[in-house]
């Protein structure tokens, strides 16, 4: 299956059964996807909303296998604050997503490469 095709269908699937119920690369792919989908039109208090903000870790898991370290690192602050994370924090991490900071869609192609 080549890189395009594998990242369409995990999308799919995660649009399907949701993001815990994939695993490995699809849910990286598909984490990544619904991190941009949620900043990009809502902001990253939808996202929170629905995930939870305990899943955020997992959000910075995914983030950092393409190698975008500083999204990782302030998703996991949000993971890790007790309560209310703050809004320049939110602010930030809403920013650099939407930013693509530190990646692009070819790190993604080139994750899912290198697991095939």
């Amino acid at each position: 299956m080549k890189t395009t095709e594998f990242i369409e269908a995990a999308v799919s699937r995660g649009e399907q059964l949701g993001l815990h119920a994939l695993s490995g690369r699809e849910q990286v792919v598909y984490a990544i996807a619904e991190a941009e989908a949620y900043c990009d039109i809502d902001g990253i208090d939808s996202l929170i909303h629905k995930y939870g903000r305990e899943s955020m870790g997992l959000f910075a898991q995914a983030f950092l296998e393409i190698g975008a370290s500083e999204i990782a690192a302030v998703l996991q602050t949000i993971a890790s604050t007790s309560g209310t994370p703050n809004e320049n924090t939110l602010s930030n991490a809403n920013r650099l997503i939407t930013e693509r900071s530190g990646y692009s869609y070819e790190e993604v192609e080139s994750f899912v490469a290198r697991g095939a």
